[in-house]
């Protein structure tokens, strides 16, 4: 009996004093995605993206998304100006070498009077982005974060959409833009920031 007894003492004390939580790997610090959209070097295009978009953090072949699919609207082109894919939210403690955008159902309406690639636009038109999935995602290498439990920090993961890249008179006439296209002009920096 006192064999028993000190054996189930002993595994008690082990398993309180692991800290491990039905939900996994320890949360770190907390992790915000936004996205903006530099303007070439003499801005011509007025419009904005609107659709489902949201961020994840990777590294090898896991990801972790840094919140569920949001609508939000993105203005084109316009300097300094940012708009938040995910707040604040934390993910697992974690080095992380890769971010990630996903697109899905996002279209970019650009305004009349718009010049897009030496076209001056006589209407409003909306250019879908994506394949006929309608769906995109864009993973681009950071240099390496290392992700801790601590509070005082956070990562600020800043996509640039780069659209003077992606907006060309071949996605004018297609009204869409292909997923290759995107993935090769969106570029990502992160931060640390204390809070």
């Amino acid at each position: 009996m006192r064999k028993t007894a000190t054996i189930a003492i002993v595994l008690g004390l082990a398993a309180t004093g692991c800290g491990d939580s039905p939900a996994g790997p320890s949360s770190g610090t907390r992790v915000e995605a936004v996205v903006q959209d530099s303007p070439a070097a003499t801005p011509m295009v007025t419009g904005t993206l609107a659709g489902n978009v949201f961020a994840s953090v990777g590294e090898g072949d896991r990801w972790t998304d840094v919140g569920s699919p949001n609508g939000i609207t993105i203005p084109l082109q316009i300097a300094g100006r940012t708009t938040t894919v995910h707040g604040e939210t934390s993910v697992p403690s974690s080095s992380y070498s890769r971010v990630r955008l996903v697109f899905q159902g996002v279209s970019a309406r650009i305004a009349r009077g718009s010049v897009v690639a030496g076209t001056t636009l006589a209407s409003d038109t909306t250019i879908v982005l994506g394949g006929s999935d309608e769906r995109v995602e864009m993973s681009v290498p950071v240099s390496t974060f290392t992700v801790a439990a601590d509070a005082r920090v956070r990562h600020v993961i800043v996509f640039d959409l780069r659209s003077q890249q992606w907006l060309t008179a071949a996605a004018l006439q297609a009204g869409r833009v292909e997923d290759a296209a995107l993935q090769a002009a969106v570029t990502a920096t992160t931060r640390a920031e204390n809070r």
